[in-house]
């Protein structure tokens, strides 16, 4: 069991604060211990998630992987401690090899196992998932990274972009099914259940899944939720 929502970009405004009091509230605490994490960044914090968490009522802290004074047990500390972590967006192979080069990856993996809520967008959706398709190749190039492996699947934000839609002509270079998630939208994993998360202010956005199993055929999975309860 464990609680991970994947959001593929977007919700502002009055989604974001609706995302965050059920993120909260999926914590269980009054006054939830939020934790950024943003190696996705090359660690710099998103100051914009900080100052909103905060004034929604969270303590507020951060965790900077790559800073000289790091240690493993201050890196357990401060996720142990955490009822939220925050990735935000960046580069996934970054954060992917950052994590395993400093053992953040074990304490992260406890930390789903523990109940911990575990969310972030684009490549702060991608971490959780056992692979990720970003642009973090060269020149920007796109590239399979294989990420955490909590969800076991592969992840694709910002899906409704043509950029990133790129993915079409890759889906079947992975074993892996894929989940893919347009912006204004998240898929939720939460004690072992799947669901698809969408913006008010864009009701029409989807979330699409490519079943490795039926030759990477692509189905919209508000449309076919009983895929859902198959995962």
């Amino acid at each position: 069991m464990g609680k991970i929502i994947g959001i593929g970009g977007g919700f502002g405004d009055k989604d974001e604060v609706k995302l965050a009091r059920d993120i909260m509230e999926l914590t269980g605490k009054a006054t939830p211990r939020y934790l950024q994490i943003p190696t996705t960044g090359y660690d710099f914090a998103d100051g914009h998630s900080i100052a909103f968490y905060c004034k929604m009522g969270c303590d507020v802290d951060v965790l900077y992987l790559t800073h000289a004074y790091m240690t493993d047990e201050i890196i357990r500390q401060k996720i142990e401690a955490a009822d939220m972590i925050h990735v935000p967006g960046g580069n996934l192979k970054f954060v992917a090899d950052t994590w395993r080069r400093t053992g953040a990856d074990r304490y992260l993996k406890q930390a789903f196992n523990d109940g911990k809520v575990l969310f972030g967008s684009s490549s702060g959706s991608m971490c959780w998932f056992r692979q990720g398709f970003d642009d973090c190749g060269p020149e920007d190039s796109f590239m399979f990274v294989d990420a955490l492996g909590l969800l076991p699947y592969n992840n694709v934000p910002h899906y409704e972009g043509e950029f990133w839609q790129t993915f079409n002509r890759y889906a079947d270079k992975t074993p892996l099914s894929s989940i893919c998630c347009e912006n204004d939208t998240a898929i939720q994993y939460i004690d072992g259940v799947w669901s698809v998360r969408v913006a008010e202010r864009r009701p029409d956005a989807r979330v699409w899944f490519f079943d490795a199993s039926d030759g990477y055929k692509r189905y919209d999975l508000r449309q076919h939720p009983e895929i859902l309860e198959t995962l």
